[in-house]
């Protein structure tokens, strides 16, 4: 942050701590308790994709909503319980699946006990029963909603008019009409935020490299948005919520984003060998051919082995060695635009995609392939990886990671020492459900999968 950014904040955190500053809907819902020394915390507000939403095992679902970054963030600068609002999602959660029945709506995945399904199904009609704060008066703290693109954050306010056809998640984690028919962005300079983390971006490129044939877009072609676009939109976020948030609030607030992991970070990506010698298991009966030659095998391709029948796996399953390298030059390429932007604003950087590389390969291994492979329990398998069972999103220790991926940039600027809460042993696959195991993997948990991209 620039000594005049410091500057501009000190002066107004003075003016509201003296009564005199600009009330904001946070200032006057709820008292924040802020760290000693640390006004720069007082009003944190979150923005984002599904990274932020805490999204885990293929949609959103309170015991890992609880765990999302921005919450263990806000824990640790001192928000008392409850004071960080989310759009918290009941038992059995909302996932990403389309159920082919639009009466009803899908639930997250969990392990049954052999493989993936889903917990189940909620009348769509029900579904505003499953939202725990779906009263609260202001826009949430935690604005993150699953699918959002760059576009999305600039100019979407529900689903009629999201990147992605019908993106629901918009509909009820901004709740317009309600706050006035105004974008994810709008919300948060509208709370008055001293304090912003924004990580967008990924879904720009992931909506390409999840459908196994990406391509830049053209004009008329293409399911990745072009860096030059990306750049002029991005760039426009950061500069929309340090200029709107002074003219609104008095103040210039502190911007935190992170950059674009590789897809190589990601179990969703499998390597050929790990598909075939590890998930699909030595003992598979048939030879696995394919449309093309797989460098990765996306890893909804697991719902397609059948014991009693050889697989020939589309091209919309597998990356090739040309399409990887589409995929990994726009991660390049964007992350470049976002170190550039940041460093031309004095914004802080998470620097996601070497955080991400730098795990273990344990770490980056799916749950599924720990069981089978290495032989672990279910509680010990969950507690080594750090991705969820959707193979893309953390789980919630991998969240903490996350977490305090964005606390260690703090503490480097102000010299403090906070600490991500979460416990080691916080994610459990099952969800708390005896196993009634299908005799193979639910095509449709796949489908969850890939419909939040696609």
């Amino acid at each position: 942050m620039t000594k005049s950014r410091i500057l501009i904040m000190v002066a107004a955190l003075a003016l509201l701590a003296s009564g005199c500053g600009v009330d904001t809907p946070e200032s006057v819902t709820y008292p924040v308790t802020v760290p000693s020394g640390a006004g720069y915390f007082a009003n944190y507000i979150a923005i984002g994709n599904s990274f932020t939403a805490g999204f885990q095992d293929g949609g959103l679902h309170v015991a890992g909503q609880s765990y999302s970054y921005p919450q263990q963030i806000a824990s640790a600068l001192g928000y008392p319980a409850g004071s960080f609002v989310q759009p918290l999602i009941n038992h059995p959660g909302i996932g990403s699946t389309d159920t082919g029945d639009p009466a009803f709506t899908a639930s997250v995945l969990h392990w049954t006990g052999t493989s993936i399904g889903l917990i189940g199904e909620t009348p769509t009609a029900e579904v505003p029963n499953l939202l725990l704060a779906s009263s609260w008066p202001v826009p949430y703290s935690n604005l993150g909603v699953p699918g959002a693109t760059t576009n999305d954050i600039l100019n979407c306010t529900d689903s009629s008019n999201s990147q992605s056809p019908g993106n629901g998640y918009f509909d009820f984690i901004l709740r317009n009409p309600t706050f006035g028919n105004v974008t994810m962005i709008d919300q948060a300079i509208n709370r008055g935020p001293t304090l912003v983390t924004c990580w967008i971006g990924n879904n720009d490129i992931l909506g390409g490299a999840t459908s196994g044939e990406p391509a830049v877009f053209d004009g008329v072609n293409g399911n990745i948005t072009p860096p030059s676009v990306f750049q002029t939109m991005y760039e426009g976020i950061l500069d929309k919520i340090a200029a709107e948030t002074m003219l609104k609030s008095g103040w210039e607030p502190m911007i935190m984003t992170a950059n674009i992991p590789s897809i190589s970070s990601a179990p969703y990506f499998m390597p050929q060998v790990v598909f075939e010698a590890i998930m699909a298991g030595a003992g598979y009966p048939h030879t696995i051919t394919y449309e093309e030659t797989p460098e990765y095998v996306l890893f909804p391709a697991l719902s397609f082995l059948d014991p009693y029948n050889p697989v020939d796996l589309p091209a919309s399953l597998t990356l090739d060695a040309a399409e990887v390298d589409i995929v990994e030059s726009m991660v390049v390429a964007y992350n470049d635009i976002i170190a550039a932007a940041a460093a031309a604003r004095g914004i802080m950087v998470y620097d996601a995609n070497a955080a991400l590389a730098g795990m273990t390969a344990v770490q980056k291994t799916h749950f599924l392939a720990l069981l089978p492979a290495a032989g672990y329990d279910v509680a010990t398998a969950a507690s080594m990886t750090e991705f969820s069972l959707d193979g893309i999103h953390p789980n919630s220790h991998g969240y903490s990671l996350v977490a305090q991926g964005f606390l260690d940039l703090i503490n480097g600027a102000f010299g403090t020492e906070f600490e991500a809460p979460v416990d080691l042993g916080s994610w459990d696959p099952t969800y708390g459900l005896d196993p009634t195991p299908p005799t193979a993997a639910a095509p449709e948990a796949f489908t969850a999968i890939e419909r939040l991209f696609n």
